[in-house]
Order: C-alpha cells, then structure tokens, then sequence
C-alpha cells in the first residue's frame, strides 16, 4: 500500500510539473524548423481552422513539456514510437 501512495504521489508531482506528455493526441514529429531545443517527439492537440497553424505538446532537453503552436508544415505523422 505504501508503495501505492508513493508512486501516486510521483505520478502526480510530474503531472504538476509539466513533465508528462498529454494522453490524447496524435503522435508526432516536429522537424527542426521550428527549434532545434527539442526531441523533436511530440503529439498533435489541435489544428487552427485554417489549418496552417497546428497546437504540439512536445518535451525539450530537460524533460520539460512544452504547448505552443508551430506551422503545420513541420509536423509530420510518426509512425511505431
């Protein structure tokens, strides 16, 4: 039980942070166009209605993750992983 607690407790803390990527969303690639600071592994939240704009979340080097809006030229579909 105690171990329970203390993974909850993790799981949790990393949330609140901003270290986990969101769960839903489409897996993707962010091509070196829109930064260099990145994995470049992210996933696809949205899409601006004119469909030039695309909303990634996507963790840069220090497991930080990040929303922000890139062109969606530079998002690519990733496939197995």
């Amino acid at each position: 039980m105690r171990h329970l607690l203390l993974a909850a407790a993790l799981l949790a803390a990393l949330a609140g942070t901003g270290c986990l990527l969101p769960n839903g969303g489409t897996p993707v690639f962010v091509d070196s166009r829109s930064g260099r600071w990145w994995s470049g592994k992210g996933v696809l939240t949205e899409v601006s209605p004119d469909q030039k704009r695309c909303k990634v979340a996507i963790r840069d080097r220090a497991l930080v993750v990040h929303r922000m809006w890139v062109d969606c030229i530079t998002v690519h579909p990733r496939v197995g992983g």
